[in-house]
């Protein structure tokens, strides 16, 4: 009995979704069960098409058959997302476009521990100690939610909810390995005593990323160094007392080198060792579904030890006899790239019902970050961050049919001021199963450190400017977002099919952005630092679909599409022989589609198809503007039985089609050739 009271205070969608394809027994069972329960739009459980922004759910079901190996590829199902590789080990995910390969404009969170960096700001997939094996269910909001989460929830938020110890067999692991070096294993074991439920993760992967690249000048194929090599251990610990309160323990680690370098553009060849980890601690106490109290606790720790020793000659990529000339020598000089990251945070959060009509959450939550960088920064001791945050939703039925939330987030940061992010949204049912909604909402994001602390410079031993890279501004303001949407979302049992439907314009002001500054005058030739400024603004219109049929309970089929323009324009080039700007409406794309489809066969044959279509785009920061493509995975499993035991084989091909730009011009993504096997043991 107390596994599911566990499972229910503890604030897992998951306890109140629709049963998945793995769980449901009829199509007809999938969806008499209605809409599922999501919890990241207000903090308050409320079935889907009473969200105040339109969602996107993946389950367990979906992300084993999608074939991924990397958490942000499952984004791929999500209308509006495009992903990318900015090198072999840097993966970025965004919404409507604006982003670099630091997706700054997203939120994520992990069980509820943020997990967005404090120095660069967006999220590093890939050194992230999580396993895609242990997550059980994926939120997304498709829309500026930050009334809820907070002001990196600028235009959307993924809220990625990990598997309970009950929830999984008590031993399981899998064997990858693939083409461009890639090798991965996985094994969980999983244990359950009384009241304590808890399982230990751990994972090896080897990946030789792109492992090459065309050189634009030569068109010659070149050997890039972007390799990475990752150890993972993860635990969590669930526990209910005697008095019902119920305590979960995490913590993660994960550890080991990444290259990094490009020689032919100026980009000396080296290693980056990473270490990664994080503490979790949180406790809830439900007296009933609708009071409730949770208090979370947690840390987040990042290292990135990268240090280079080359010539400046060929830092730079010029003759040495310059360098000789200007300086006297050509020295060897030695460039500290690390960062190290820590983040410590706490947050309380009460749930009540007030009245029959009535329910609220309201909490509070205070963060610290504390950021070091000798040469990012140019300083040897650390900046410190600090957050404070009040956050509340009241959810009002003014009639059976007809819902309002009123949500706010109230921050205090000492670099951005106060800032104040509500929405206001009505969800009105007109017929079962079919609803509307509207909403209202404003969204403001802070800046990062690296926006705000940013001095990233070339210097000789003796303090001399030999070029300036890149520069922060404490006098940026924080950007602004105001988003009206309206959207749809009804089931039509007798079809097997739900829709999901979302007109939205949006209006952002303040765009934070690197603006090419030329006054900044040196020794050696450079094109011009780079300085965060306010620049630009911009409006952004669109419309979704999103159709999901699934005529029987191990057959489903996604198709969704996101259509959206913008138009606005920001500086581009200051203090030069003329002011230069640029058109932000190449910065998304017109089109972003996919369809998805999965089917089980019998004999236990499980088969899954996405297709992905984008078109061109303008990715930022190092990012160029790539033409559009089309990508195919497809996968194939077949299962069977060990002495009673689960197991299977499993191929799965990323990219069937011809190979396309990702992210920038030197970055072609062909084929990739997965083979696993796996077993499970109850």
């Amino acid at each position: 009995m107390y596994k599911a009271f566990l499972r229910g205070v503890l604030l897992h969608a998951s306890a109140c979704a629709i049963p998945s394809v793995a769980t449901a027994e009829t199509a007809d069972e999938y969806y008499q069960s209605g809409f599922p329960v999501v919890l990241s739009a207000t903090r308050l459980a409320q079935p889907q098409y009473e969200a105040p922004v339109a969602m996107t759910v993946i389950d367990r079901a979906m992300i084993e058959a999608s074939g991924a190996v990397d958490i942000p590829d499952l984004l791929r199902l999500v209308p509006g997302f495009q992903v990318a590789r900015a090198s072999g080990h840097t993966i970025t995910a965004t919404y409507h476009g604006l982003s670099d390969q630091h997706a700054r404009r997203m939120q994520v969170r992990i069980d509820g521990r943020p997990v967005y960096s404090p120095s660069i700001g967006g999220v590093r997939w890939t050194d992230l100690p999580v396993a895609i094996e242990d997550i059980e269910r994926i939120e997304v909001v498709r829309g500026p939610n930050a009334a809820a989460l907070g002001s990196n929830s600028y235009l959307g938020a993924i809220n990625i909810t990990t598997l309970h110890a009950s929830q999984t067999p008590r031993f399981s692991a899998k064997a990858q390995t693939g083409n461009k070096g890639f090798r991965r294993g996985f094994a969980r074991y999983s244990h359950s005593r009384d009241a304590l439920d808890y399982r230990l993760s751990l994972a090896r992967r080897l990946d030789d990323g792109f492992q090459e690249f065309v050189d634009q000048d030569s068109g010659a194929r070149l050997q890039r160094h972007d390799s990475m090599r990752t150890s993972m251990v993860n635990f969590r610990a669930d526990h209910v007392a005697a008095n019902n309160d119920a305590w979960e323990l995490q913590f993660g680690y994960a550890r080991g080198p990444r290259g990094e370098g490009m020689s032919v553009h100026h980009d000396p060849d080296r290693t980056r060792e990473l270490t990664s980890h994080y503490q979790q601690l949180r406790w809830h106490r439900s007296e009933s579904p609708d009071d409730s109290w949770t208090l979370l606790a947690y840390h987040n720790y990042m290292d990135h030890n990268e240090i280079t020793v080359t010539p400046l000659s060929s830092l730079f990529g010029v003759p040495p006899v310059q360098v000789i000339a200007l300086f006297g020598r050509d020295d060897p000089i030695a460039v500290d790239f690390s960062v190290l990251e820590q983040r410590f945070g706490i947050e309380l959060q009460r749930s009540l019902r007030l009245h029959a009509r009535l329910r609220s959450t309201w909490g509070v939550g205070l963060r610290e970050d504390r950021v070091k960088g000798r040469v990012l920064f140019n300083r040897d001791h650390r900046i410190e961050s600090s957050l404070q945050r009040l956050f509340g939703n009241l959810e009002w039925r003014l009639r059976d049919d007809l819902v309002a939330n009123l949500g706010f987030t109230l921050e205090h940061t000492e670099f951005a001021g106060t800032l104040f992010s509500p929405r206001l949204a009505v969800n009105y049912q007109f017929r079962p199963r079919h609803g509307m909604h509207l909403s209202l909402s404003r969204a403001l994001r802070h800046p990062s450190i690296l926006e705000t602390h940013a001095d990233l410079a070339v210097r000789l031993s003796d303090g001399t400017l030999i070029d300036q890279i890149m520069l922060g501004n404490t006098r940026v303001d924080p950007e602004r977002l105001h988003a009206y949407e309206i959207g749809y979302l009804g089931q039509f049992p007798e079809l097997h099919t739900t829709v999901d439907l979302k007109l939205f314009h949006k209006d952002i002001d303040d765009r934070i952005t690197a603006v090419k500054d030329k006054a900044f005058p040196e020794p050696l030739p450079s094109p011009s630092a780079n300085l965060f400024t306010n620049s630009g603004r911009m409006s952004i219109n669109g419309a979704e679909v999103s159709i999901t049929w699934r005529p029987a309970y191990r057959t489903l089929v996604g198709i969704n599409h996101n259509y959206t323009r913008g138009k606005g324009q920001a500086l581009n080039l200051i203090n030069g022989p003329g002011v230069e700007y640029e058109d932000l409406g190449e910065d998304i794309p017109t089109h972003t589609s996919s369809i998805f489809a999965m089917h089980r066969l019998s004999g236990d044959w499980d088969l899954s198809l996405l297709y992905y279509r984008v078109r061109a785009m303008k990715w930022l920061g190092d990012g160029d503007r790539v033409p559009g493509y089309d990508r195919l995975d497809t996968r194939f499993k077949k299962g069977f039985r060990i002495n009673g035991q689960r197991a299977h084989v499993a191929l799965t091909w990323q990219n069937l089609l011809d190979e396309y730009i990702d992210f920038r011009q030197e970055n072609t993504f062909d084929t990739r050739v997965y083979f696993e096997v796996g077993l499970s043991l109850n």
